[in-house]
């Protein structure tokens, strides 16, 4: 058995200029139809691409270096990361450096730039970085430093040259997106630079 396909054709009217003026009104109302798709079809995409950087802005992440020499009441220095950004922070890399050579911890700083030799009850202290996640507006000491009668030359050296270019900071972080930025901290900047990745450093300070 043939069946024929169904065709679906404007009614005739057997007004040629008729026929033919409805067959244009139907296909400029397909035409219409068909535009008005696509431009709903685009609002669409843009509406889809606005909240998904809306949702990553509203996960920004944004560390800077911190440092003052007074803590508690005490003349002590700190040395920190903040996350001044509105999202988590995952600290890849971090690296602190004295004169370009990389630090293991704050006794090794110290060493470096003042010659002191860390002593047990100088209330030194300082903390690992790298692989932490640090939300936003929290703060992470990397060092803290008292001033004592024994502690004294160094803390005031130290105290001249912590925000001068004698120190680097050089950390990698992601968002929960995993966008990542890395650069010198010291150096502050509202446009931090983005790398595609970060990648755990051998010589992390801890």
């Amino acid at each position: 058995m043939h069946i024929d396909s169904e065709h679906h054709e404007p009614p005739r009217t057997g007004f040629r200029w008729l026929d033919a003026a409805i067959a244009v009104g139907v296909l400029l109302v397909s035409i219409s139809s068909l535009i008005v798709a696509i431009v709903h079809s685009r609002t669409l995409e843009r509406m889809a691409d606005a909240n998904v950087k809306l949702v990553e802005a509203n996960s920004w992440p944004f560390l800077a270096y911190s440092t003052g020499n007074e803590e508690g009441g005490q003349r002590a220095i700190n040395m920190s990361v903040d996350n001044n950004g509105i999202g988590p922070a995952k600290i890849e890399s971090f690296v602190v450096t004295w004169n370009g050579r990389p630090q293991r911890d704050g006794a090794a700083l110290l060493k470096s730039c003042c010659g002191y030799e860390h002593q047990p009850g100088d209330g030194l202290q300082h903390s690992i970085v790298q692989g932490q996640v640090m939300r936003a507006g929290a703060r992470l000491n990397f060092l803290y430093f008292p001033r004592t009668p024994t502690t004294a030359a160094a803390w005031d050296q130290l105290n001249n040259d912590r925000v001068s270019h004698k120190l680097d900071v050089n950390i990698c972080y992601c968002s929960v997106f995993d966008e990542c930025w890395g650069g010198d901290i010291t150096e502050f900047t509202l446009h931090p630079r983005p790398v595609t990745k970060c990648t755990p450093s051998k010589a992390a300070y801890e």
